[in-house]
């Protein structure tokens, strides 16, 4: 039996794109309190089927597509260029991994053809059905049309022939930048990625009883279990804390600690380090949104994936690689760390100086690099405290100097020095989270 929760969940999910709705409504309609109607409201919010929109109130909207947006297909590039699709159409959904200018010869470019590659070219024929011979989409720059032949040859590989208007150089520079938003959003792990799935989950339900607890920490060496109905919806966490001095036959539910904090599928692994560490949790359970338990993702989880992900230098394409090029490692020592820089024209402001946003985000870079390098340890910034004393001007070499001021086992208090020779340009505090080791 549904929930009057999930009842009104299914009334937003089928109303027309749109369509405004409110509180009051909802509960007239369903005849349910407004307290129920506001949850389901901004749960729907949530799951990105509603918006609030200034002046106009709370309005159906399309339901955004997390996992399309972290691959680029052929119909996303059709919407990009506003091309015209002139055959096989139904490869529409095709995913692409990298773009080819087919500007050579015919036997030359056989060394680039591979399938999932978009082969931009003009007004080669040859080249347009040696790519859709090859299973490649083909685009067509300059407004130039395919011929009929390989519009056939289209439709029969079921593969997308093009055209669009503008120049090669235009048309590649849009898909390009596609390309690289896609490969960062890749890049962001999710708890979807490291979560341990429910068949693989050790867990209690709410009429169990103290004795299968210890039954089970004996079994598995846990100390921590998520606690469900017979539904499997998420009531509570249990602990060996929580059943200290507790008779073997008492139920679960009395000594569980209900209403505990959860990940989503959806959720950065980031954030979840950030509420695991903020709130000392070894464990988070994992729930859909009907509160059902999907899995758990554990504090060892998280780490290893921190740990991993520093190691990886996969920044080619966000802005913390234009910084890094520019930035060099002078003494990595514990003592006296120091990091120079040059300011140049990609990072100025409107006055002609040095951005404040992209000095932050180099003072940021120093101090990750620092506790890498020579903390040895995972850090998370919580907190800055930023003062700029005086604008550096463009062709400026900077020096930053980190200090710590204080390490301990969950936090971590830095403060960084920039200097234009001898003058203190600006300084910075930073308050950092340090999850703790693994072997903690």
């Amino acid at each position: 039996m549904t929930t009057k929760h999930e009842q009104i969940l299914n009334y937003i999910r089928d109303l027309p794109i749109d369509t405004k709705i409110s509180v009051r409504r909802i509960a007239r309609d369903l005849k349910v309190s407004d307290g129920t109607a506001y949850r389901a409201i901004k749960e729907a919010e949530n799951q990105n089927l509603v918006r609030t929109v200034e002046r106009v109130g709370t309005v159906r909207i399309e339901p955004y597509d997390y996992d399309q947006t972290k691959r680029l297909t052929i119909r996303e590039i059709v919407r990009l260029t506003d091309c015209t699709v002139h055959g096989g159409e139904r490869g529409l959904d095709g995913e692409i991994t990298k773009f080819i200018i087919g500007a050579m010869q015919e036997e030359a470019v056989m060394t680039y053809l591979r399938p999932e590659a978009l082969m931009i070219v003009g007004d080669r024929e040859d080249i347009q059905r040696v790519a859709l011979e090859h299973g490649m989409a083909v685009l067509i720059t300059g407004g130039f049309q395919p011929s009929q032949a390989n519009i056939d040859l289209a439709n029969q590989k079921q593969i997308p022939i093009m055209s669009v208007a503008f120049d090669t150089y235009s048309t590649a520079t849009v898909i390009n930048k596609a390309m690289i938003e896609r490969a960062i959003q890749q890049d962001i792990v999710l708890v979807e990625d490291i979560f341990i799935p429910f068949e693989k989950t050790f867990y209690l339900f709410t009429d169990s009883h103290v004795e299968d607890y210890r039954k089970l920490n004996e079994k598995t060496s846990h100390s921590r279990f998520p606690v469900v109905n017979k539904d499997h919806e998420l009531q509570g966490i249990v602990t060996a804390k929580d059943l200290l001095g507790r008779d073997n036959q008492e139920i679960i539910e009395s000594c569980m600690t209900g209403d505990p904090l959860v990940a989503k599928l959806s959720m950065s692994v980031v954030s979840v380090t950030h509420m695991m560490v903020w709130d000392g949790l070894e464990l988070l359970p994992v729930v859909d949104d009907s509160n059902r338990l999907l899995g758990i993702v554990s504090r060892q989880d998280v780490l290893r994936t921190l740990e991993y992900k520093q190691h990886q230098v996969n920044r080619n394409s966000r802005l913390e690689s234009m910084l890094e090029e520019k930035l060099e490692c002078l003494d990595n020592s514990l003592e006296n760390p120091r990091y120079r820089m040059l300011s140049d024209a990609t990072m100025s402001n409107q006055l002609g100086t040095l951005s404040t946003g992209l000095l932050l985000g180099v003072i940021q870079l120093v101090v990750e690099h620092y506790f890498a390098d020579v903390v040895q340890k995972t850090a998370i910034i919580e907190s800055v405290n930023f003062l700029n004393l005086r604008l550096v001007q463009l062709n400026s070499t900077l020096e930053i100097h980190p200090r710590i001021l204080t390490l301990g086992r969950r936090h971590a208090y830095v403060e960084v020095h920039v200097y234009h020779g001898q003058q203190l340009m600006a300084k910075a505090t930073l308050t950092m989270q340090i999850p703790l080791d693994m072997k903690e």
